[in-house]
């Protein structure tokens, strides 16, 4: 098992964590953990305009780029996080669970996570 595997390992053991992707900043998956039935690659491809939408608010509201968005929806979550200029991870989460947790985790292991990739 490579690192990066065992770091989305870990990530998939957050309770709640349904699916966690790596992919680059054109939309293209990297690495998908998770079961089967999602489908990775139209995920991955809606991911990047998230992220841009994250940064032109932090562009206008003069709070700088975002670099871990959280999207609720109506059956779960979404959350984004930007590992460097050309790799975001997504994590998606089902309903009702809380992910303060997840949030933390991506928060201090940032700098690790990226550079497994």
């Amino acid at each position: 098992m490579s690192d990066l595997d065992a770091a989305l390992d870990r990530l998939m053991a957050h309770q709640g964590v349904q699916h966690v992707l790596v992919l680059g900043r054109d939309g293209l998956l990297i690495q998908h953990a998770g079961p089967a039935g999602l489908d990775a690659e139209t995920v991955s491809a809606m991911v990047p305009g998230l992220a841009s939408a994250a940064a032109g608010l932090g562009s206008a509201a003069g709070m700088g780029a975002g670099s871990l968005i959280a999207a609720r929806m109506e059956q779960g979550v979404a959350v984004v996080s930007v590992l460097s200029a050309e790799i975001l991870l997504a994590v998606l989460l089902g309903p009702g669970v809380g992910f303060a947790p997840l949030l933390r985790e991506l928060t201090e292991r940032h700098a690790e996570l990226a550079a497994l990739v």
